[in-house]
């Protein structure tokens, strides 16, 4: 563990091109050795310039990397013993797959024979053994990911990077590279760093999840924690659906909407103004304290999505296809709403700055 308490550390991370706000703004991070962690954010939040920072692609312009108590920030790129996976997988198109995977080796002086038998290695970790002569353009989508994993891998890095590798993959292939990313990662036990847009990603990949936003860290903790207590409304909305309320507390100290007390299970003082969080899946239709009408269901395929309105409010409620209590239901009807007093996330007015 390094003074700053991590095996990767980032103290007062900045890159400031000097042009509107900083890319990175004085950005804390401590990851343990061995760990995964998804760096989470919407484009511009700095999520990607971070990860080129450490791997000394982009220069900071303030703050210290360390790594394993060694101070990285200014060593150039080839003096660090780290992976990096590109989004575009940046293959050389005129090598065989075998020599895109020992490229790496090649240019740290390893000699031949250890090169061949590491290839082979890092290829039969990624399912591409026999594959040595092909080409690039030879190979799918998936199967050049792997390429650019075991190019990664090869060099026995002290730390991995990856930046938003499966993105130009179909749905059916990532969710299927996502999980031979986590159990490779897990068999070798290496600290890695992984940058996403997809919230879906990083929940079901990281031990804990980094959001950013606006080059600052909005929050860290497991994707549990990220999901079910959100720290700010930016992070509630970007990770997972959620409802929004706006609420006001009344002279009985509890939270109203639309002149009805409502469960969230905390009191404020009398008069704030609060914005009430919800998850589609903890709204209870048929009971509670509001009243609504149903305004429409949509159906997603493996769940339904009923739209209620009610006076001050308009939530949506999710109930599993399988689940036979939406049938029933039709636009028009009336219908009571609440929720769980703990499923309820209250933020400040001020605190919700769209």
């Amino acid at each position: 563990m390094t003074s700053e308490g991590g095996y990767l550390a980032l103290a007062a991370l900045s890159k400031d091109y000097g042009v509107g706000e900083p890319a990175v703004d004085r950005l804390d991070l401590a990851i343990d050795r061995g760990e995964f962690v998804a760096l989470l954010g919407p484009s511009g939040c700095g999520k990607t310039t971070t990860l080129r920072m450490i791997a000394g692609l982009v220069e900071p312009t303030g703050g210290r990397i360390l790594l394993g108590g060694e101070e990285l920030t200014a060593k150039p790129v080839h003096r660090r013993n780290i992976g990096m996976v590109f989004q575009s997988y940046a293959l050389f198109p005129h090598m065989s797959v075998a020599d895109n995977v020992a490229f790496g080796l090649e240019m740290r002086g390893i000699a031949s024979a250890d090169i061949r038998g590491r290839v082979a290695e890092a290829l039969a970790l990624v399912r591409l053994s026999g594959f040595e002569a092909r080409r690039p353009k030879q190979l799918s989508g998936g199967q050049q990911q792997r390429v650019a994993l075991a190019r990664a891998l090869v060099i026995r890095p002290d730390l991995l990077l990856l930046d938003e590798p499966l993105s130009n993959l179909d749905a059916k292939l990532r969710e299927e590279m996502r999980g031979e990313i986590r159990e490779i990662q897990r068999r070798l036990g290496i600290t890695t760093v992984f940058v996403t847009h997809d919230q879906t990603e990083a929940l079901a990949l990281a031990d804990r999840v980094a959001v950013m936003e606006k080059g600052r860290l909005a929050q860290l903790g497991t994707p549990e924690e990220v999901y079910e207590r959100p720290a700010t409304p930016f992070v509630a909305r970007f990770v997972g659906r959620i409802n929004s309320l706006a609420a006001a507390a009344g002279s009985d100290g509890r939270l109203h909407i639309g002149g009805r007390p409502i469960s969230v299970g905390e009191t404020r003082p009398v008069g704030a103004r609060v914005t009430v969080m919800v998850r589609p899946q903890h709204i209870a239709l048929g009971g509670g304290g509001l009243s609504g009408r149903v305004t429409g269901l949509t159906y997603v395929g493996d769940i339904v999505q009923i739209a209620v309105a009610g006076e001050g409010f308009t939530v949506i409620a999710e109930r599993g296809t399988a689940d036979p209590s939406w049938r029933g239901l039709v636009p028009g009807q009336d219908v009571g709403v609440g929720w769980p007093a703990s499923a309820a996330r209250v933020f400040a007015e001020s605190d919700d700055g769209r």
